[in-house]
């Protein structure tokens, strides 16, 4: 009986009466036909696989209105000039992340960076291309890590280093973060990601670049010097040198 309440609980939180709504919406202008099941359930948001009206899969992410932690995402709008005329309010915050992932998806897709092709957004619901053999999603990183590890890190630095020429880091990456599909690389999860004006771009950069390579590292690369790394991914930004 608890865990049926615990279900029906986070039911009413990511379905709510305004999500319904925008869901509709999404389908009546021909985005979403139907929503199969959940694939994934993060901090902020819940991934559900679904279908549009070709018949194709699609990735459906739904930020969670209610408990999401609106002030650590205002940390990453506020000073971002895209977004700054939004209200620090909960709903607004949370509808512009949305919109926010959406932006920065396109600028990494758009730079030949392996992600989610961006679809759509509207108010809290993002629609993305779905990762994965039909309708089975491909594994995080973590569970599923690379064969070739060697690899991989020359791509995510690589993936690194075309983001930054777009203007853009995403600020979070991690074996969390990293989709194994067919030993490539997806990135997802650019909400967090930042245009180079925003006050700490710089900093979110260096993690970046400072995860991937210790997770490496535990993997058995060995990994190159950070500080080499990091100029060849800077070189010819004049805020560099």
């Amino acid at each position: 009986m608890r865990k049926d309440k615990e279900k029906f609980r986070v039911f009413k939180e990511v379905f709510s009466e305004s999500t319904m709504r925008t869901i509709y919406k999404l389908s009546s202008d021909g985005y979403i036909d139907y929503i199969i099941g959940p694939i994934s359930t993060g901090k902020e948001a819940n991934v559900f696989l679904g279908k549009n009206f070709d018949g194709d899969s699609i990735a459906i992410k739904i930020y969670r209105i209610e408990t999401s932690n609106f002030n650590n995402m205002w940390k990453y709008i506020y000073g971002d000039p895209r977004f700054e005329k939004v209200k620090k309010r909960r709903r607004d915050i949370v509808f512009a992340w949305a919109k926010k992932e959406l932006k920065n998806l396109e600028i990494a897709f758009n730079a030949g960076v392996k992600v989610p092709e961006p679809i759509t957004s509207r108010n809290n619901v993002l629609i993305m291309s779905f990762i994965g053999d039909s309708e089975m999603p491909a594994p995080i990183a973590k569970e599923v890590p690379p064969k070739n590890p060697n690899e991989w890190l020359k791509e995510i630095l690589d993936y690194i280093k075309k983001m930054y020429n777009a203007n853009l880091v995403h600020g979070d990456i991690s074996e969390y973060n990293i989709l194994n599909f067919n030993e490539v690389p997806y990135l997802i999860d650019f909400g967090q990601g930042v245009i180079k004006e925003y006050p700490l771009a710089e900093e979110l950069l260096r993690n970046d670049i400072k995860n991937v390579l210790k997770w490496m590292k535990k993997l058995g690369v060995k990994t190159p010097d950070f500080e080499k790394v990091y100029k060849e991914i800077t070189k010819g930004d004049s805020r560099n040198g």
